[in-house]
């Protein structure tokens, strides 16, 4: 939220000069799906998906566009940062049973949103690995 809040004024005036700006925030599916020893993330990625929306309700009329890109699991250094049982022993049988999605997949997302015309706004994108159901 701090860092939306420091950019906004940056962004407006972008939007201003170039005609669109883009804020794109970075959430998750499980902000949508249920998953088990994940409530605490998943809670605080809602927040962030749903900010979304209302970002975009407030920033669209002065030509920023904002969208929420909810990915399924990324394979990054976010899962050495897990300290569920229960959620690490999740994450173990997931790599083994299913490609991952790439840093790289995720990024080529948002270059994708970014260079659509300044009339089209992508509220959200959902981005999952094609093994992982949900």
């Amino acid at each position: 939220m701090n860092a939306i809040g420091a950019f906004t004024p940056q962004l407006v005036k972008a939007a201003a000069e170039r005609g669109v700006a883009d804020l794109i925030n970075m959430s998750t599916i499980a902000a949508q799906n249920i998953f088990p020893n994940f409530a605490v993330y998943s809670g605080t990625k809602a927040y962030v998906t749903h900010l979304s929306r209302h970002l975009r309700t407030e920033l669209g009329v002065k030509n920023v566009r904002v969208s929420a890109i909810e990915p399924g699991i990324v394979g990054t250094e976010l899962q050495s940062h897990v300290t569920d049982r229960g959620a690490r022993e999740w994450l173990a049988g997931s790599k083994e049973s299913m490609e991952w999605l790439t840093a790289q997949d995720v990024a080529q997302t948002v270059g994708f949103i970014t260079t659509l015309p300044p009339r089209v706004n992508l509220q959200q994108v959902t981005i999952m690995p094609v093994g992982q159901p949900g």
